[in-house]
């Protein structure tokens, strides 16, 4: 017999064609999802722009079949005056009409059948119809129509609700119901992950790789899409890329909008306060020129730093365990330390023999000096007649910074000559807070052209001073303004190899502009990646600084154990492949387009 007969070769490629065309347009809209939950993911994670929870439109309650009937009855009652609202003659024919044309009609029950209507469209229906109707009265003196209609409306809200306890139990409600409609950003991530079939590992990649809990790094994306729009909005002007206007003054008017949306989004931004910690937690805005161009970066009439604008606020708390070594003294004398941070008041603790000298008292202290002068003395109380002041038995200098260990140490005390106590020690601990506006601190080498022109090594803090506004700032010891400062605007920094004939300082990076250029190092590579990123936020460059160990990583090779743990995130996401959605530029998509795909996947999501 002859074999069946098997299909022919161009039918068959015809399938596998179809087949690679599916999977490609899968693969296509997938991208496309991952693309759009990152721009989702950045909106959750800072809404600088979005209303607060408290002016959110309040999403009405649809009413069902049971509830439309409840009020049909509820009226009816009215109508039969079996209620207690007093009313007048006009205003319960307007009920009447009311109830008769609209409550009982075929249609409305039809619409309410479709989920299609709620209380608030019931009460702009009676609205609109006493409207005409209060007009077409005639006026009575000393009673305005305005006074009529808020009194119609509120007694047809008290129609509506029923009796009197029933209103109170319906703001309770309507609060709880407000409550539920306020998701809070766990919420919303876990929604949008369903809507667009993001799996709960790639969020997870997603949101360390972007640093969604680092509202510093959030605002610096934002402070880049911006400049990327302003220039975007620039080239289409130049170039003349313009939708097809009707009449040629259009495409002038279409670039000056997009400017001034981009404008607007950027005032807004600059008016969030940057708070600066500290006990008063002051918040502090800087004034700009509100002129349309009040950000274009490296503006000459730009907002001038002075050596006020960055000063800090700091907390410091000084906890005494003990003294340990005390031999010079008799057990049962009576022991105490004073502790005080230089420039500020003196704090003593509570008395203790000589025996044993442990206190465990912590002092507060408040200072403006980024490096303070923390002094701790010894003192035995004097018992002699004539003696003025007691006796001091041994002194600790510090010199903390927020970066400086917090748990409790042994220091050895500087004791007076001929003291019998030579290995005194006391164990203490002094931790230094953090303000929100400090980005970054530490000693750095520096070298720069305008400031800073010998290479030394200083105390140097990242100061924020507004939004768009941060300052480079190195600080002597006991002093609260800057020795030097240095406008941030317009750099770009970035890592370099060390420059030949500058000694001291192992990891070095760069910050430049034209007609200017600084050179830092620091003192390991973990601490330059920290600077750099931390700088690289600050600038608001588009260029994104890659350190030399990950550059050679992606070539192959090992990575080094101090990388911090955003180096060794985005190594992560580089090896799923999401590295080019979460440094995808914002400007270059059409946020139109996409926004129809999210708006059908949520309609979709809300159906099933």
């Amino acid at each position: 017999g002859g074999r069946p007969a098997s299909p022919s070769p161009s039918a068959l490629s015809d399938k596998d064609g179809e087949e690679q065309e599916r999977a490609q347009r899968e693969e296509a809209e997938r991208r496309s999802r991952l693309q759009i939950y990152i721009f989702v993911l950045r909106c959750i994670a800072y809404p600088f722009n979005a209303k607060q929870p408290t002016d959110m439109a309040r999403r009405q309650q649809k009413l069902n079949k049971q509830q439309l009937q409840t009020i049909k009855e509820r009226f009816q009652a009215f109508l039969s005056g079996e209620t207690q609202i007093v009313a007048d003659e006009a205003f319960c024919n307007a009920i009447r009409n009311y109830f008769e044309v609209f409550l009982k009609s075929e249609r409305v029950a039809r619409m309410v059948h479709c989920g299609g209507c709620s209380a608030n469209d019931f009460r702009d229906v009676f609205k609109k119809n006493i409207e005409k109707r209060v007009r077409s009265l005639p006026e009575i003196d000393g009673l305005s129509k305005e006074t009529v209609l808020s009194s119609w409306i509120a007694k047809f809200d008290a129609i509506y609700r029923g009796e009197e306890d029933f209103r109170k139990q319906s703001s309770r409600m309507h609060m709880s119901a407000v409550s539920e409609l306020i998701l809070s950003k766990e919420q919303l991530y876990e929604m949008f992950q369903q809507i667009l079939g993001i799996k709960k590992f790639e969020h997870q990649l997603l949101y360390n790789a972007c640093q969604l809990d680092n509202t510093d790094e959030q605002a610096a994306q934002i402070r880049r899409e911006l400049d990327g729009r302003l220039q975007l909005a620039d080239l289409l002007g130049k170039e003349r890329k313009f939708p097809r206007f009707v009449a040629k003054e259009m495409e002038a008017m279409y670039i000056e909008e997009l400017k001034s949306s981009v404008n607007l989004l950027m005032a807004n931004l600059e008016s969030l306060p940057v708070s600066k910690g500290g006990p008063d937690f002051k918040l502090q805005k800087l004034k700009r020129s509100q002129n349309s161009s009040f950000l274009d970066i490296g503006d000459e009439n730009d907002v001038q730093l002075s050596k006020s604008d960055v000063i800090l606020s700091f907390t410091l708390e000084i906890v005494i365990v003990e003294v340990q070594g005390l031999k010079s003294v008799a057990p049962n004398r009576i022991v105490y330390c004073t502790m005080e941070v230089e420039g500020g008041e003196k704090l003593q603790t509570d008395q203790a023999e000589a025996s044993r000298p442990q206190w465990g008292t912590q002092g507060d202290f408040t200072t403006t000096h980024p490096l303070p002068v923390v002094k701790v003395k010894l003192f035995t109380e004097s018992t002699g007649v004539l003696a003025l002041e007691d006796k001091e038995l041994g002194k600790v200098v510090l010199y903390p910074t927020p970066n400086s260990p917090k748990a409790a140490e042994l220091h050895k005390m500087v004791v007076p000559k001929n003291s019998q106590d030579s290995d005194l020690k006391i164990k203490l601990a002094v931790r230094m807070d953090k303000p929100p506006n400090m980005k970054h601190s530490g000693y750095l080498y520096v070298l720069g052209q305008k400031v800073w022109k010998r290479w030394k090594r200083r105390y140097c803090v990242l100061v924020q001073v507004s939004q768009y506004t941060f300052a480079m700032c190195s600080y002597r010891e006991k002093k609260s303004e800057p020795q030097e400062l240095m406008q941030l605007e317009g750099y770009t920094v970035d890592y370099t190899d060390p420059p030949p004939g500058l000694t001291g300082g192992r990891a070095f990076f760069n910050a430049v502009k034209e007609g200017d250029m600084l050179v830092f190092a620091s003192d390991d590579e973990q601490d330059r990646v920290l600077w750099v990123q931390a700088m690289y936020r600050a600038t608001g460059q588009s260029y994104k600084p890659v350190p030399p160990a990950q550059r050679q990583n992606c070539r192959g090779g090992n990575q080094q154990a101090d990388a911090p743990v955003s180096l060794l995130t985005s190594e992560r996401s580089q090896k799923h492949g999401m590295d080019e959605f979460i440094s995808a530029m914002p400007c270059k998509f059409g946020h139109a387009a996409l926004f129809r795909v999210l708006q059908k996947q949520t309609l979709q999501h809300r159906m099933n």
